[in-house]
């Protein structure tokens, strides 16, 4: 009996005797190795990001964003593109209402702005929506659904448009153009013909149309055209007042800086799709205020 006990304690013993598996730990490593555990367990600090929420806030971080958008001077370029677009990708949150001021504020001059901005309340308040004057099929419904104006036939007329100079300045410099004078008598006065060149014009500007130019009666249309385009507005303007704000509102957003959308200024930062400002303006800086020693 004594022999089996002896032989179970030394069973025991040896179980118990048996090294554990060494754990590798950062001081069994190098010093390099130790630090990169070190580094790896730590929780990867977040950047915050900037937040704003009206005006008055835009105006106080605006060093702050200038500081952001600097440092990343590939991005910068792109407020010429979408400057609401690029602020978002660098890290700053912007609500509805900074949005629409800081597009508004870019597209227009203070007065065209208010011009506008008053026009896109009337109409908003006589159609009880956002006017859309340059969606062909939403005007076509506005005209003809909501104001019930008649289709007209306006067959191949074109509208009338202002000229793209001023016509007192034209007339003063017309003035000062020196006469044409036969200055060698042994060359005929008009050159000969030796070939025609043939030039496409291009269509008029939407912008330049005249708004004060009287509309010819017209005969009514057989059919209601599913979409309408603004040089076939211009010949609504006279039939009702909400139809010439709706013309005078497009040719105002019409003169607006143009900002492309989500989809046109990603393809314009991959370099799929050319742009003029991509194209000249690599690299832009912000103004920061200067740090006082």
């Amino acid at each position: 009996m004594t022999k089996k006990k002896r032989t179970t304690r030394s069973a025991s013993a040896s179980t118990k005797a048996k090294p554990k598996p060494e754990q590798t730990t950062s001081k069994t490593l190098d010093g390099d190795a130790a630090r990169a555990v070190k580094t790896a367990g730590r929780k990867k600090t977040k950047t915050r990001s900037i937040e704003i929420k009206d005006e008055k806030t835009l105006g106080a971080l605006g060093p702050q964003l200038n500081r952001l958008l600097n440092a990343k001077p590939g991005l910068a370029a792109m407020l010429f593109i979408n400057p609401v677009l690029a602020m978002k990708e660098a890290g700053v949150k912007l609500s509805r209402p900074v949005v629409h001021h800081i597009l508004s504020r870019l597209r227009h001059r203070p007065a065209m702005r208010e011009r506008r901005e008053e026009l896109e309340a009337h109409l908003t308040k006589a159609l009880c929506e956002v006017p859309r004057p340059n969606n062909s099929a939403w005007l076509s419904r506005t005209l003809f659904e909501k104001l019930h104006l008649p289709p007209l036939d306006t067959g191949d007329l074109t509208p009338s448009y202002k000229s793209a100079h001023d016509p007192a300045v034209e007339k003063r410099l017309q003035a000062l153009r020196p006469k044409r004078t036969h200055r060698y008598p042994h060359l005929p006065s008009r050159p000969r013909r030796t070939g025609r060149v043939r030039m496409q014009e291009m269509p008029p500007s939407v912008r330049r149309i005249d708004l004060e130019a009287t509309v010819p009666e017209l005969k009514p249309a057989k059919r209601t055209p599913k979409r309408l385009s603004l040089e076939d507005l211009y010949f609504y303007k006279d039939s009702s007042p909400v139809a010439r704000d709706l013309l005078e509102l497009a040719i105002i957003q019409r003169r607006g800086l143009r900002l492309h959308s989500r989809y046109s200024y990603r393809l314009i930062k991959e370099g799929k799709r050319g742009n003029v400002f991509r194209r000249w303006f690599r690299k832009v800086t912000l103004p920061e205020p200067e740090v006082k020693e």
